[in-house]
């Protein structure tokens, strides 16, 4: 959980410096990132996003590790911050943020992959991840003994909130995992079918391609009065579209 505080405390420091005007927006309506950013953090991307997205962010994290998750973040709200800046509540804002910019166009998709691969935030990640660790020691050194049991309580709920919280986000990725899984496997199952398709259609114009041989020296040997029926239906074979394979 610690893990998470540090990465929503990034991202609201790179919402900050990159995009000033949106970050203040999203303080002046208290949106922090952990109610709309958690749970893409948690899953990946996975509660939310189309599929193909997904998977396109999960192959750049094997390739340049989770830094990337910061700059799909990032890049998902830049790209929307005129539409965000333009919602003037925190229902509105919010219900933007879980619903509308999950349900992404192609272009869309491309563009934010594009604007991923561009990005360089590893320098920042660490100089925030450090100053946030200062912060909470400053913290940790200034907190007044007598008044510990009060913000101790306002502590426990907040972790049995974000605990229970998890455990949600948790069940919705084993939901996401299992739908990747059986896709996958009706993928499979129709390259399978498409493959035993082409392999048909193969053997059909070969034996196409046999007859038709066997046929033209067929009537090397027939009578002329029998030649125009056999070229009339060699014809058919060669020009019906219903006897046509393609």
């Amino acid at each position: 959980m610690m893990s998470l505080q540090i990465q929503m405390y990034q991202l609201s420091r790179l919402l900050h410096d990159y995009h000033r005007d949106l970050y203040n927006h999203l303080e002046e309506n208290e949106i922090s990132p952990s109610l709309y950013a958690a749970p893409w953090f948690l899953t990946l991307f996975a509660s939310q996003f189309p599929l193909g997205f997904v998977a396109r962010v999960f192959d750049i994290i094997f390739l340049q590790g989770t830094e990337v998750i910061f700059k799909v973040a990032l890049s998902l709200l830049s790209s929307q911050e005129t539409s965000i800046m333009g919602c003037e509540s925190f229902e509105n804002i919010v219900d933007f943020l879980k619903t509308t910019i999950p349900d992404m166009t192609q272009p869309q998709m491309e563009k934010i992959i594009t604007q991923v691969f561009e990005m360089d935030i590893s320098k920042q990640l660490h100089a925030y991840e450090v100053e946030y660790h200062v912060l909470q020691d400053e913290l940790q050194e200034n907190v007044n003994p007598c008044d510990e049991g009060e913000p101790l309580e306002k502590l426990e709920r907040a972790n049995t909130h974000l605990k229970r919280q998890n455990m949600d986000l948790l069940e919705k990725l084993q939901v996401a995992h299992a739908k990747i899984q059986s896709l996958e496997s009706s993928l499979e199952s129709i390259l399978t079918r498409e493959n035993k398709m082409k392999t048909a259609i193969q053997s059909l114009e070969q034996e196409k391609i046999t007859y038709q041989k066997t046929l033209e020296q067929i009537m090397k040997y027939l009578p002329a009065e029998a030649l125009s029926d056999c070229e009339l239906l060699l014809k058919e074979v060669n020009y019906n579209p219903n006897n046509k394979i393609k």
